[in-house]
């Protein structure tokens, strides 16, 4: 019912503008009529004096009325923090990525039935002194609440170590919410590192009667594309410090570095 409120207000203005800008006009298109001679009984200058009057004192009734109205959704408006960026979305974008914290030591053969996701980024970890304060601040991977699904890339640090702290270089990547990152595959020369990373479903786990389920569809479990996806960053550990290597995907193209905000 806003609008109706909103068309009469806007009539009730026009009729006020009216009635202060030109007075006599409107007397004889709405009063007119009801005399037998309009040119005789036509109200005098008092009287278009007092009908300017009242519509300048209806329109600025009617303008304060609309001012304080509108007010309350001004206030709202300015008293709404900006939306600040933080400096994770500022390197990975939204959502905040979540963290393999593993040691992750890439083999050199294509996996079969995986399905490889694209590579967002990376992040130089050797070129700088220590470990990005903001990686240890993400949430660990996790699987629907599982921290090490069967079939996890990479292998579990010893307590009291980090899976992250003997990287080289971590890679961003975007993979289905109901897979895991399983497989990476590093192949070094000496002026280039070429990464890709594979995803799948979980590994089966036997039922009760001790049977494992036959292997699951990965390609078909793990579309590229799905609109639930999830951010995931993965620590790679080289042979060699990057150095000045370029870090490419296996088809050669160059992926893209990402630096830690100053």
């Amino acid at each position: 019912m806003t609008w109706v409120f909103g068309v009469f207000a806007a009539s009730l203005g026009i009729f006020f503008l009216w009635g202060l800008l030109a007075p006599r006009s409107q007397w004889r298109v709405l009063s007119a009529w009801s005399v037998s001679n309009p040119h005789t009984h036509e109200p005098g200058g008092a009287s278009y004096g007092w009908r300017r009057l009242l519509s300048g004192v209806g329109a600025l009734g009617l303008g304060l009325v609309a001012a304080l109205s509108a007010a309350p959704v001004v206030v709202e408006s300015l008293s709404q923090p900006e939306r600040l960026i933080s400096p994770v979305q500022v390197m990975w974008g939204a959502p905040d990525p979540q963290l393999v914290n593993r040691s992750v030591y890439g083999s050199a053969t294509e996996p079969e039935n995986l399905v490889e996701v694209p590579i967002i980024g990376y992040q130089n970890l050797d070129e700088l002194a220590e470990l990005p304060s903001y990686l240890l601040e993400l949430k660990t991977f996790r699987l629907l609440g599982n921290p090490a699904p069967p079939g996890y890339i990479g292998s579990t640090p010893a307590e009291g170590f980090s899976g992250i702290g003997p990287a080289d270089l971590v890679v961003n990547v975007r993979g289905s919410v109901l897979c895991i990152p399983r497989e990476a595959v590093v192949i070094e020369t000496d002026s280039a590192v070429q990464i890709a990373i594979y995803y799948g479903l979980p590994d089966p786990t036997p039922d009760a009667s001790g049977a494992v389920p036959a292997t699951p569809d990965n390609v078909a479990g793990c579309p590229l594309g799905d609109a639930v996806g999830g951010s995931v960053l993965i620590p790679i550990t080289l042979s060699t410090s990057l150095g000045e290597r370029s870090v490419e995907t296996l088809n050669g193209d160059a992926i893209p570095k990402v630096d830690v905000p100053k």
